[in-house]
């Protein structure tokens, strides 16, 4: 933990601030996603500039996409880091849809070493039209290596790596609303062509519907919280967008299963400082979801 210390020192707010402007990204982004990649960024000590975390973003409203995003190779870096890697390998059996990766770790704290499988057809991924993405149809054995190893490493070191930002190749392309004023496209008509709708099509979800929905997962996970850790992630959640709120659910999701394992291994509750059988002294005061966004 001391490394991750020394590395959240070191990426400091004015480096991700200068990362941000010279890479003409500043302009393009809302003020809760420079905010969410900054804590992200500073949080896991991830530096922009030697590329170990970006961000994209498109799109705007409920249409609005936004992605912050690691490589593979700072999972083997951090866990290197650990002192308790002991060693890796990945190989790759079958052909098509029958293709698979298959990632062994070794670390000096385990008897038996930690396997994990990929199959290429659950992670590969596609286009609207159903057929596959270029970068996949061209490299699908390293495609479906990176998804591998950035799962296992998580698995396998989820002290360390639980709640880093995902690897590219692991973040599905969301559709694009084409009915969506995109900024490539303002001042263009011609180009913003609607959709039409099948009545399959209607049936889907709506992004408004998405996009509430995850606001709701957000704030139900949000309220598990301590009641001081709860501020900063309501104040995350204002006015971020889906992909921004996603980002948000994962790294909530990973702190709640960290601390739960504690609790389960009958050390103190770090979410509550009270032992697992001790029920909270106190309550933190009820907040009503409308009044955080």
């Amino acid at each position: 933990m001391d490394n991750t210390v020394a590395l959240r020192d070191e990426i400091t707010e004015a480096k991700i601030i200068e990362y941000l402007d010279a890479a003409g990204k500043t302009k393009d982004l809302l003020a809760s996603e420079k905010k969410m990649f900054l804590n992200i960024a500073r949080e896991f000590g991830l530096n922009p500039f030697k590329r170990e975390i970006h961000i994209t973003a498109y799109g705007e409203g409920t249409c609005r996409q936004c992605s912050i995003i690691t490589g593979y190779e700072v999972y083997i870096k951090r866990a290197e880091r650990t002192g308790k890697l002991d060693g890796w390998e990945i190989k790759t059996e079958g052909e098509g849809k029958e293709l698979k990766a298959i990632v062994k770790i070794y670390r000096k704290d385990m008897k038996y070493p930690f396997v994990h499988e990929v199959y290429y057809i659950e992670c590969v991924q596609t286009k609207k039209d159903g057929s596959i993405n270029a970068i996949w149809a061209k490299q699908p054995r390293f495609m479906t290596k990176k998804v591998a190893i950035g799962q296992a490493f998580r698995l396998c070191f989820s002290d360390d790596l639980g709640g880093m930002p995902y690897e590219e190749a692991e973040m599905l392309q969301e559709e694009r609303n084409v009915t969506e004023e995109l900024p490539e496209q303002k001042g263009n008509p011609s180009r913003k062509t609607p959709r039409k709708t099948t009545p399959e099509q209607s049936q889907e979800i709506s992004p408004a519907q998405e996009y509430e929905h995850l606001r709701k997962s957000a704030w139900s996970l949000i309220k598990e919280l301590p009641a001081e850790e709860q501020p900063k992630w309501i104040d995350q959640c204002r006015g971020a967008s889906a992909d921004t709120l996603k980002q948000i659910i994962q790294a909530v999701e990973a702190y709640l299963y960290k601390h739960q394992q504690a609790a389960e291994e009958g050390e103190a509750n770090p979410l509550t400082d009270e032992c697992p059988k001790e029920k909270s002294a106190a309550q933190p005061e009820e907040t009503s979801i409308n009044e955080i966004y």
